[in-house]
């Protein structure tokens, strides 16, 4: 037992963590709010959503946070816009995690020109003076900003139904894109590598990443995926600093305490959930899995480890989160597989390019630019619409919270044993030695 708390320490501590907010949220009274009308100021973070009688935005309100602000609608006047500032006499009430205010009367700031509009909308705009537009902008956008509110109904049931939703919200897999991106970069291509007793040269690498990858997950929107894998990276490269490179079960742990300590909240958010159940698939079960993979021995066989590598990342991620998925949206997708193999490769190229569009904007070179990722966009987009048309794309299954349980308690009872196999293993090794 002492040897596996000083091996998993943060792992022990985010046990009776995760206990005490579960304890809390059951037994803790919450007092009731009386709301209080108040003037309020609102910044529209997302475009109008209709309703029966109002348009439904999401908001930026202080000191409270996001809301859902409801505005009643108006045939004499026009209507707010994504990024204006709203003033309105209201109450906000809370249900739950979520916020939302009324007003039938407000008045509004307009964006006088683009540099009054919130960063994220001003960034996207680039990519629309790149010649991006349609889906394609939309796509873009999504992966490499998190701006998703240009991303129809149809086009989100495109990337639901083959499998690959996890591509349009920025996660694990886009951080990991620029994490890697960044490394390039400061490494010039891997050619420029500190020494190993250079301190200095490590510290100014990290401490460069660190700071670019936290300054992505703020333009992003800090999503719980988002701070999740930004978090990881900090506590790999914090150990690169130190001489010790780690990325283990105890890192995933630790990002999942520091999140909770800060917003405990985000214990039931889908993504938070979502998040971590793959990446610890992901370390425990892909790890098993690499020993079989061929070994570096010319182009194919590298060709033939990478796709392999991809199936086995994408078979454990799918088995952490298969129970979840069916749990909260009650539906699989058969050819996840399939849809990885074509769309991984694609946001690899996309995400970059995308980001390197914004930076360069409607300059010449930025519209040639611009042509690729629209090429790359509409590639990801047509190839997740045929995945979704094949026969038997989708099956609709549906499991309670108890079921949810009994799964993950095979499967840890199940790596369990599997470790205990191993170890006996190499201590028969060692013994016949």
């Amino acid at each position: 037992m002492k040897g596996y708390i000083r091996s998993y320490p943060m792992l022990v501590l985010l046990l009776p963590l995760v206990a005490a907010i579960l304890i809390y949220n059951a037994w803790s009274e919450q007092p009731e709010e009386i709301p209080q009308r108040c003037r309020y100021t609102f910044v529209l973070t997302s475009h109008a959503k209709s309703t029966a009688k109002c348009e439904r935005y999401k908001a930026k309100v202080l000191p409270r946070g996001e809301v859902y602000l409801y505005l009643l609608r108006d045939s004499t006047a026009m209507m707010p816009q994504y990024g204006d500032t709203v003033y309105a006499s209201t109450t906000i009430e809370r249900n739950g995690r979520y916020a939302s205010a009324f007003a039938a009367r407000w008045t509004v700031s307009p964006r006088d020109s683009l540099m009054k509009a919130p960063l994220q909308l001003r960034l996207y705009q680039r990519l629309s003076s790149a010649g991006l537009q349609g889906d394609e902008l939309a796509t873009t956008g999504a992966m490499t900003l998190g701006y998703k509110e240009d991303l129809d109904t149809a086009l989100r049931k495109h990337f639901q139904a083959s499998g690959a939703a996890h591509v349009l919200a920025v996660s694990g897999l886009h951080t990991g894109i620029i994490y890697g991106l960044l490394l390039w970069l400061m490494t010039l291509g891997g050619r420029f590598k500190p020494r190993y007793e250079n301190r200095a040269g490590r510290w100014t690498i990290s401490g460069v990443i660190i700071v670019a990858m936290w300054g992505y997950a703020w333009l992003t929107g800090m999503t719980p995926s988002v701070v999740r894998a930004v978090l990881m990276v900090t506590i790999f490269e914090i150990g690169r600093m130190f001489y010790r490179q780690t990325f283990s079960l105890n890192t995933i742990a630790a990002a999942a305490v520091l999140i909770l300590l800060v917003r405990p909240s985000d214990l039931w958010s889908v993504s938070f959930q979502l998040s971590f159940a793959a990446t610890t698939a992901i370390v425990l079960m892909a790890k098993s899995l690499t020993p079989a993979l061929p070994s570096k021995e010319g182009i194919w066989m590298r060709i033939v480890q990478y796709i392999l590598g991809m199936l086995v990342v994408s078979l454990a991620a799918q088995i952490g989160t298969l129970p979840l998925t069916m749990f909260y949206f009650g539906q699989i997708s058969n050819y996840f597989l399939l849809t990885n193999l074509i769309v991984l490769p694609l946001a690899t190229l996309l995400v970059p390019c995308g980001l390197l569009t914004i930076a360069l904007g409607s300059s010449g070179l930025g519209m040639i630019v611009g042509k690729a990722t629209y090429g790359l966009a509409w590639a990801m987009n047509h190839a997740v619409e045929w995945i979704e048309h094949l026969p038997g794309s989708t099956s609709q299954v549906t499991i309670g919270g108890k079921m949810v349980a009994v799964y993950y308690i095979i499967c840890i009872g199940f790596c369990i044993s599997y470790a205990i196999i191993c170890t006996r293993e190499k201590k028969a090794v060692i013994l016949q030695s």
